[in-house]
């Protein structure tokens, strides 16, 4: 009887370390889950893509396949967001959670929790740095091109009366269309050549938009408008 006793501990014990310690996988075999099975495992990877900052998803890359982990949490603090978590691309992620089959089509981990993160290569460059594409106006990419712009506004410009001087510097946003967007006026001089600076910038061209794993994104620029 105590032999048995002791057994069905060993048992139980062997059955909560189980359930304590999700098996890892990799992201091959993790896709060749069942949908029927609903346990949480862990994979470990790096991060290929980030598809949304706004839910956590991103794609993870082993040597075995690739896998969207769609929504990703802390579990020592589930109020934190994915931004504050600070997964960029390149970083080593080890992530545990479920299995599932969204729309009948797109395999992929759900209800994921952040077990560890290692920094990668270049996770300490700027998000400008990291951009796959700069934005591009008028043939000339990043610098140069906001140099170009920079050459146009000042071509673009008509001097109020009175010949006032200065420098006023003026933010706009790049939009994934490449539009010239929400211009502002961030160090000023008068409101005459405040007006006309942020005038010349918001009737410029179009550009081409920068992007960022395979998407457009935004992004924002600051330049000297000079009277002279």
């Amino acid at each position: 009887m105590k032999r048995a006793f002791i057994v069905i501990l060993f048992l139980t014990s062997l059955a909560m370390d189980a359930f304590a310690q999700p098996r890892q996988l990799s992201v091959r075999d993790f896709l060749r889950l069942s949908q029927k099975d609903t346990a949480n495992y862990i994979v470990k990877g790096v991060v290929d893509r980030v598809r949304s900052t706004t839910r956590g998803s991103f794609y993870l890359k082993d040597n075995t396949g690739m896998l969207l982990v769609y929504g990703i949490r802390d579990p020592r603090d589930l109020s934190r967001s994915f931004t504050q978590m600070d997964i960029v691309k390149g970083d080593t992620v080890t992530v545990m959670g479920r299995f599932t089959i969204y729309n009948g089509t797109t395999l992929e981990m759900k209800d994921g929790r952040l077990v560890s993160k290692a920094d990668g290569p270049d996770h300490d460059l700027s998000f400008y740095d990291r951009l796959e594409k700069k934005p591009s106006f008028r043939g000339k990419e990043g610098e140069e091109g906001l140099e170009a712009f920079r050459k146009w506004v000042q071509d673009h410009l008509k001097a109020p009366a009175g010949g006032e001087k200065g420098t006023v510097r003026v933010r706009f946003v790049i939009g994934r269309n490449g539009g010239v967007q929400e211009v502002q006026v961030t160090q000023g001089v008068s409101p005459a050549l405040n007006a006309e600076a942020e005038r010349v910038v918001k009737s410029a061209p179009k550009w081409k938009p920068a992007k960022s794993d395979g998407s457009q994104v935004r992004i924002t620029y600051t330049i000297p408008v000079v009277f002279e």
